[in-house]
């Protein structure tokens, strides 16, 4: 049985292989590898054995980084057994099936910022399957554990929808997960998806939604991150629509509370686990350019896409924030900057097989004007 490999093997690997300023080719000959096996590693196509692992550490004089990431497949009798006994006596939901869904849901989080939402989720819409028919089975004693949980696979069902670009199935995954978060009692949980379907009216660039729904959020008694992240969504709608100070003052108090949820991190639901004053400098970014102060906007994306951890630097869901920098560098004149950061999306695509990405660099590029490519050629 194939060992289980930490989703964020690949990012890792090309982490400590840049650092070191290593090929992909002279690293296949130090590891005893091939270039294309290494590359379909790190971009999470193939899987690494422990073997490769361990010489991967040895070539990269990394310690144990890699190794560690791997952990040997359980044995029979465990997650995947349990989760097939769940199937077949939906009443007998026992705590060990629930500790699977939970490191499973934790995985397949991570590896959606490595591959793309795309990729993950026909396997989430198998699990909410089988969550579904537990939920509508069981009774009292793992009823409310069972609920919450299968209220944050409903959540991530939802942003995965809105990802691929299908808003009407991402708003019924919403409108599920509130029904359960709602049952739990989970105020987290029900502040987060009234801002996921902010994130839908922000999608469309509806200002009256993405504020009321953002605004809503806040209002909640959840944690300092998730009304963090509602506060800097809402002040986007507002700058959507001029309100200048407004905006601001929302970034801020999005600060504040992000400052309080990095002083008590064991406080915060495990969905935000992206969250950070670096993510806060890239919606602050974002603000900026909707307000038309283009050297602000250029400053806050890179400072925050600079700023991410490793795994996260080449997910898919920081393209919105590496275009917007493009262009505004590209607005500014700096068309040699603007390509490199179109570039660097291209192979975020490429990783994470979004053809609607490739499309968009390309489109983007073509925009242009053909006077400042010249000047970049020249």
């Amino acid at each position: 049985m194939p060992a289980i490999v930490d989703p964020c093997f690949g990012a890792e690997l090309r982490q400590l292989r840049t650092v070191a300023g290593i090929s992909l080719r002279h690293l296949a000959s130090l590891a005893l590898s091939s270039r294309g096996h290494l590359h379909d590693i790190e971009t999470g196509r193939r899987q690494p054995t422990l073997d490769l692992a361990e010489r991967l550490d040895d070539a990269l004089n990394s310690g144990d980084r890699l190794t560690r990431l791997i952990r040997p497949a359980l044995p029979a009798g465990q997650p995947a057994d349990r989760l097939a006994y769940a199937q077949e006596h939906p009443r007998r939901v026992e705590p060990a099936t629930l500790d699977a869904l939970t490191d499973a849901l934790a995985a397949h989080r991570r590896l959606e910022d490595s591959i793309g939402a795309a990729a993950v989720l026909p396997a989430v819409r198998i699990q909410l399957n089988l969550l579904t028919d537990l939920t509508t089975e069981a009774r009292d004693g793992p009823r409310p554990r069972l609920v919450d949980l299968a209220a944050q696979w409903a959540q991530f069902a939802g942003w995965l929808n809105a990802a691929v670009g299908h808003p009407r199935a991402a708003d019924r995954w919403y409108s599920t997960a509130l029904g359960w978060g709602t049952e739990v009692g989970n105020s987290n949980m029900i502040a987060t998806v009234l801002s996921m379907r902010g994130h839908l009216a922000w999608q469309h660039r509806r200002p009256g939604p993405l504020i009321g729904l953002s605004a809503a959020a806040r209002r909640q008694p959840a944690s300092p991150g998730v009304r963090a992240l509602a506060a800097q969504q809402e002040a986007r709608g507002h700058a959507l629509i001029g309100a200048a100070s407004t905006a601001i003052g929302l970034l801020d108090q999005a600060i504040d509370l992000a400052m309080q949820a990095t002083a008590a991190p064991d406080q915060e639901p495990p969905w935000i686990y992206f969250h950070s004053l670096d993510y806060l400098k890239m919606q602050r970014g974002l603000t900026y350019r909707l307000l038309g102060d283009s050297a602000l906007a250029v400053e806050h994306l890179r400072a925050g896409l600079h700023g991410l951890p490793p795994y996260a630097k080449g997910a898919a869901w920081t393209v919105p924030y590496r275009l917007d920098l493009a262009a505004t560098l590209a607005e500014r004149g700096d068309v040699s900057a603007a390509l490199e950061a179109y570039e660097r999306v291209q192979v975020i695509a490429e990783t994470t097989g979004t053809g609607n990405l490739a499309r968009r660099v390309e489109s983007a590029v073509r925009n242009m004007s053909a006077a400042n490519l010249r000047t970049h050629t020249t």
